[in-house]
């Protein structure tokens, strides 16, 4: 199996991270999430819907630093670890061993997904690269978090499992 070494984003400045559909994000404000927020919230992970590309994820807990495993459809937020290929193991070793609890179920129709900072307004975000792509198959999705808190190396993780 290949493996594709992760990129990282290196924290947010809201808490918050917004997983939004490529298309959208030009349009994209901070003011649009608080506003969302409002009415949609969760401890670490939120669902809503934006009219025409169905639903934006937003991730929430601590502002550390974040990246996508696209093989295990995993974000990975480490703790006290460094942000590099070595988590990869660890998030396996969680994925087999953790008990997940579940959140919404996200209906992810764009295709290809913007992760970014949700405090970022999508016109700033874009030309400075302040964000990592996600590509996903157009589907329904179940949203788990675990926070696993191994001595060796803690993270946040939340997976996204096909919906029935």
């Amino acid at each position: 199996m290949t493996q594709v070494e992760l990129n990282w984003l290196d924290g947010t400045d809201s808490g918050r991270y917004v997983v939004c559909p490529e298309r959208a994000v030009e349009s994209w404000t901070y003011e649009r999430v608080e506003e969302l927020l409002d009415q949609h919230i969760d401890e670490y992970a939120t669902a809503f819907p934006v009219d025409g590309h169905g639903d934006v994820l937003v991730l929430a807990g601590e502002p550390l630093p974040i990246a996508w495993l696209a093989e295990e459809r995993v974000f990975v937020r480490p703790v006290h670890c460094p942000c590099s290929d070595a988590v990869r193991p660890l998030v396996r070793e969680a994925l087999r061993s953790g008990v997940w609890q579940d959140g919404p179920t996200v209906e992810l129709t764009a295709g290809r997904y913007l992760l970014t900072d949700a405090a970022y307004d999508g016109e700033e975000m874009l030309p400075q690269g302040r964000h990592l792509a996600v590509e996903l198959a157009r589907g329904r999705y179940l949203v788990q978090s675990l926070v696993d808190s191994a001595p060796e190396a803690p993270f946040y993780l939340e997976r996204l499992l096909p919906a029935r």
